[in-house]
């Protein structure tokens, strides 16, 4: 029996080396490399050998051959089957592949193979180009060794480390480096996702089919379909498991607090407040109404008044109690979070004005500036201790699927962009209402939160 064991772990051993080789091959192939998500898989593998505690040459030395035999062959496959592979459907559907990668190689010549193995969709085009283009083998292969000695511990190191400290990161104040990372990974994924819903782009051509007639929306229905799926599974979750053992540990890592990120939490707090989303609403409806959006103004306030009815009767049918504290200072049940919701309706949903009309960089990074805050009164909540990690989440998911709708009925009615003077209006107002009730409410509410 210890000889079976110690059999199946020296496999799955040898698979973690076997599988990053594969895939740092995979990652390089010429146009394959495209589509396989080769370096996000990568970097898990090589967590899981630093986890492992495996030999990090080893690893190192899978990933380089990998990279070399990739590059090499797509080297092989430009200099001696471009022709055939350009007539392929799938070529003459995506015509850009080759002539970005043409560019470049015109651009870089031999340093495009040192430079294209660090630059996503290009690493998987260049070797082609340069066997397409002639450039002699000994030159290449000089070029492809130097490369992939560079590129192996780049990419594979930092993942490995990671792995190698896993436990220490699980335990004391490293679950905000957790959450930090986090929020990156979501707001990259984010940027990302919408860069790729973008006409012209790979998953825009694969998903418009289905949207005929509203293509300009198509982001908008991939952003609903992904918030009420979100929702659901939160629902789900908290039916089938309750408060799991891995959410009881977040929420024991994040409250109590020290005394700084304690009075961040109240701040931060304040914006998901009943009161604040009243204001804020009304505040807004005035100015979409003196800037002739009435429809505008309605929609916005009939989706504020949505969030609330939405929470309680999910709250009411679900009926999920806080955590102690939370049962202290408040008689209402936990799931989802209250605050969590209004601030992530109101604050998407100014997001979503200020972006209207804009071109689609400008959208992300308003998008992106509005986050910050939203994920601030989520995280609030359980560092003050009055919600469960899964709580805020579906109060997360709640508010940006109804921010979403409103999203989808400026683009189905039409609006035309808000003007500047709105934005400037709407801005002055929103720090102008948070300054001021800060101010007023934040001295009491210092006091509610002190136990």
């Amino acid at each position: 029996m210890d000889d079976l064991i110690s059999w199946i772990n020296s496999y799955a051993t040898q698979s973690i080396f076997i599988a990053t080789a594969l895939l740092a091959l995979l990652e390089s192939l010429a146009f394959v490399g495209i589509l396989v998500p080769g370096v996000a898989i990568l970097a898990t593998i090589s967590w899981l050998a630093g986890q492992q505690a495996l030999s990090l040459p080893l690893l190192l030395l899978s990933g380089f051959l990998g990279a070399v035999a990739g590059d090499w062959i797509s080297y092989i496959l430009g200099r001696y089957a471009s022709h055939w592979i350009a007539s392929l459907k799938i070529m003459q559907r995506h015509p850009n592949w080759i002539a970005e990668g043409e560019r470049f190689f015109a651009r870089y010549g031999g340093l495009s193979i040192f430079l294209g193995r660090f630059i996503g969709p290009i690493r998987a085009v260049i070797p082609f180009i340069a066997g397409s283009c002639a450039m002699p083998p000994a030159r290449f292969l000089v070029f492809n060794l130097l490369s992939a000695a560079f590129w192996a511990p780049v990419y594979l190191i930092p993942a490995y480390w990671l792995g190698q400290q896993a436990e220490e990161l699980k335990m004391g104040w490293n679950i905000w480096l957790q959450l930090v990372a986090l929020v990156v990974f979501i707001g990259v994924l984010f940027h990302a996702i919408h860069h790729q819903l973008t006409p012209g782009k790979h998953v825009y051509r694969w998903l418009h089919p289905f949207a005929t007639g509203a293509k300009d929306l198509l982001r908008t229905y991939v952003f609903i379909v992904l918030t009420t799926l979100l929702l659901i599974l939160c629902i789900t979750f908290r039916q089938l498991t309750g408060v799991s053992p891995l959410e009881l540990e977040v929420y024991n890592q994040l409250h109590p607090s020290p005394e700084y990120l304690h009075v961040y939490a109240v701040f931060a707090t304040l914006l998901g407040d009943g009161i604040y989303l009243i204001v804020g609403s009304l505040l807004t409806a005035i100015l979409l109404s003196v800037h002739t959006r009435a429809r505008t103004a309605v929609m916005f306030l009939l989706l504020m008044l949505g969030v609330l009815l939405l929470n309680v009767a999910i709250k009411h049918s679900l009926g999920w109690p806080r955590p102690e504290l939370g049962q202290l200072l408040y008689d209402s049940d936990s799931f989802p979070s209250g605050h969590a919701s209004s601030a992530a309706t109101l604050l998407a949903s100014w997001a979503v004005l200020f972006a209207h009309g804009c071109c689609a960089t400008l959208k992300r990074r308003i998008y992106l500036a509005f986050m910050l805050p939203i994920v601030s009164v989520a995280l609030s909540r359980v560092i003050l201790g009055v919600h469960w990690p899964l709580d805020v989440i579906a109060g997360l998911a709640e508010g940006l699927l109804l921010a979403a709708i409103l999203r989808w009925y400026l683009g189905r009615s039409k609006e035309m962009p808000l003007p500047t003077v709105f934005r400037r209006w709407l801005g002055m107002g929103i720090l102008l209402l948070t300054v001021g009730y800060a101010a007023l409410k934040g001295t009491a509410a210092l006091s509610f939160y002190t136990h």
